[in-house]
Parts: C-alpha cells; structure tokens; sequence
C-alpha cells in the first residue's frame, strides 16, 4: 500500500501556519507500514487542487487530505475530488444530524452553510468527529485507490486518524508492524551508522536512523503475520544494536515519545532519589525540562536560577572570591553551584550549569560554548567539561541534554 499526503490550505503554502499534519501522519503511516513518496501542499485553487488529486491517483493507493472541510466558499478539498471521481455531492442524513447535534453542543447557531459540511458523495463511509464540526470521509475515487478527509486542526485530526482511518488502514495493509525505538545520547549520527551499516541494511528487521540536536534515535520494525512472530524477529536485532552501542543507549520504547528528561526522571524514582538543579547560562530550562515528564514531582524537589555571578553567592552559597579567583564559567564554581543547592534543598543529587552560550563574551581563554557541569550526590561532587558550538539556542539545548544525561548516567551507577 502506497499512501500520498495532501494538505490544503494556502495558509499553508505561505507559512502562515505551520504544517504539523504532515509530521504526524507520517510517523503514522511508517508505523504502520504503509509506504509514502511523496506529499503536496496545494493552496485553496480548485484547478491546482484537482491537478494535485489526479497526480496523487496516477502514483498512489491512498491520498490522504488535511484542511479544507469547512463551510466556506474556500473550502473545495471534497468538492473537487468529488469532479475527480465523477460522483455528485449530496446532503447525507447521519453527517448532518452530527453537524447539528455537534453545534447544539456549543450552543451556537447553525448557518445554513454549514449544511455543506455535510455533502459527500453517496458511496462514502463517513468518519465521526468528536472533536468539531467537520466529519471526515474515505472516498473511492475507483481502480481501488480511495481519498481519505480529514479535518485541518490537529486537535480533530490525530484523534480521528488514531481512532478511525488506522483500524481501516490496518485491516488492509496484510501483516502486523512492532516497532521498538532506541534512543541514544553521546555518539554522532555518523560513528552510530559506522558501528552498525550491516544492521541497517537488512530487509526485515529495517533499522532506520532520525536525528535531533545532540542525539540520534534508531526506530527498529519487524513485520510479520502476528504480533508475536514480529517481536521474536525484532529482540535479537535491538539487543544486538544494544550490545554494540553500549551505555550511549539511554532507552528502549514502544513509542516515540521519549526523552532524556524522562530517563533522568525514571532512574530517579528507580532508586528513590530526589533532584535539584542550580543554572546559569539554561536558565532553569534543565528544571523546566524535566518536570514537563508527568510524575516529575515525586523527585524534583527544586532549583535556582543563578543567572548573575550575585544571585549564585546569595542564593547557592558559591564564594564570591572563588568566582573572582577562577572566572564564573569554570569547574570550581560549577561543583560550588551543585554542592550549594543539593545541601540547601538535602537532595540526594544536584545537577548544576555554567558557561557562555554566546554569540558574544567568549575570549581566548574561554571561548563561547565552554561550559561546565557540576553533579553532587551525598557522596561527593564532580565536573563535566563541554565544548560546544553553534548557536546560542544549540548550545544552551546541548548543555541542557548532557546535564540530564549526566543525571541519568550517575544514579543508573551509583
């Protein structure tokens, strides 16, 4: 099965809305199995949209449309893949007692535009919406190809998508898909591929590399006739790249929805430890970072934003003429910063941060991306230097990422 996304919308095509659509869908679509080789953004042009459609048909087996299901005179993504088909639009009953029912809910009044929302084509299985007024629709366009509607916000779309058009799409692709997605810190996209090309140049299981700042995530899939037989094909792969790897792994999931700061966070509670931070050049987005992972309170005690070279003496306890002997960004003043909080706050392990993110203030001696890292426990305190470049944001998120890794690494050991 070979699946094509559409999304319309000329607020799209100038980019004055940002295409998250298109992301999700193909992360599920590839979870799925189901090949894609190409996506078109199109904007509110019939005449464009139908030359889009007939293109899309010529080459795939699904096309899938974002955007366009509303009741405006814009709004042509079912109109024209109706002409496509060759099929009228009618008013079908269910799709407009759900309209109806679903402004009644918001306690608005219905325009009799909105009855267009409504309008399929008599052959099409209709997709419930929940989440808006505007259902969704599996079209067939013929030759066994369909067109799949769905809704431009993606708090509507994804659910509708997830709920409805994957079961369908599932049934149809002929075999079960596990994926594993292995998550790694502390090795370049290039020394991972070298460590592992044979493994990713095989069949089944593929091996597919993504890239992000500082990390690289492996997604693992298996395909077989059952679950069960896709996990025996998968294990031995994933522990092999494990093996090779080694402690740079940080996690295996199910999903794509890990982090490091959800590592951090799960090896804290692991061993029943509590955590502070102490930042400089972050800003307290290490502390922010980790307690976006649900059941973050269990461990995060606190932190201190120490941004000045004062606020680290008053606040963290750090001398002031260790800052004055050594320079603000140095190994001693980032133990002093972790040593600090983790007494102030009795944690049982303190991350600190400090250095320059730049784009100005670097010198000879301390160019812009020096950083230094402190980590505290009960049983004593050690650094981490880093050299990072780029810009103010990457290193900022660098030396963000290394902290939590360096949080994982020491409770994990200890």
């Amino acid at each position: 099965m070979i699946a094509e996304i559409l999304c319309v919308g000329t607020e799209l095509l100038m980019g004055q809305v940002l295409n998250t659509n298109a992301q999700f869908l193909s992360r599920r679509l590839s979870a799925l199995g189901v090949s894609q080789y190409h996506q078109t953004v199109v904007g509110d042009n019939a005449e464009r949209l139908e030359e889009a459609y007939r293109t899309a048909l010529s080459r795939s087996d699904v096309i899938i449309t974002t955007g366009g299901l509303g009741p405006t005179v814009d709004d042509i993504t079912k109109r024209v893949a109706a002409k496509v088909a060759g099929k009228p639009l009618v008013v079908r009953p269910e799709a407009e007692a759900m309209v109806r029912e679903r402004f009644a809910q918001y306690h608005r009044e219905m325009t009799l535009n909105n009855v267009s929302q409504a309008m399929f084509t008599e052959d099409t299985q209709l997709l419930l919406n929940p989440n808006g007024t505007a259902p969704g629709a599996i079209v067939p366009m013929g030759e066994g190809k369909v067109v799949i509607h769905l809704p431009g916000p993606p708090s509507e779309m994804r659910p509708m998508f997830v709920d409805q058009v994957e079961p369908w799409l599932r049934a149809r692709s002929g075999c079960v898909l596990v994926s594993r997605y292995i998550r790694i810190f502390g090795m370049g996209e290039s020394m991972v591929d070298d460590r592992l090309r044979d493994l990713e140049l095989g069949g089944n299981p593929t091996l597919s590399p993504y890239c992000s700042t500082g990390e690289v995530m492996l997604r693992a899939t298996a395909s077989a006739g059952t679950a069960a037989k896709a996990e025996a094909l998968l294990e031995p792969v994933v522990r092999e790249v494990c093996t090779r790897l080694g402690d740079v792994v940080y996690a295996v999931e199910e999903d794509d929805t890990g982090s490091l700061a959800r590592s951090a966070v799960e090896a804290l509670k692991r061993r029943g430890w509590t955590v502070a931070t102490c930042e400089s050049l972050t800003g307290g987005l290490i502390a922010s970072t980790m307690v976006e992972v649900p059941g973050a309170s269990e461990v995060v005690r606190g932190g201190l934003v120490t941004y000045q070279s004062v606020a680290k003496t008053m606040l963290a306890g750090v001398p002031a003429d260790m800052i004055e002997k050594y320079n603000v960004v140095s190994a001693e003043v980032a133990a002093a910063m972790a040593t600090g909080v983790r007494e102030r706050l009795d944690v049982d392990i303190a991350v600190s941060a400090t250095g320059l993110a730049g784009p100005g203030g670097g010198t000879e001696e301390i160019p812009v991306g020096t950083v230094f890292l402190g980590i505290a426990t009960r049983g004593g305190v050690r650094t981490i230097p880093l050299h990072l470049s780029g810009s103010r944001a990457r290193i900022r998120e660098l030396s963000m990422k290394h902290a939590l890794d360096a949080v994982r690494r020491t409770v994990d050991k200890e």
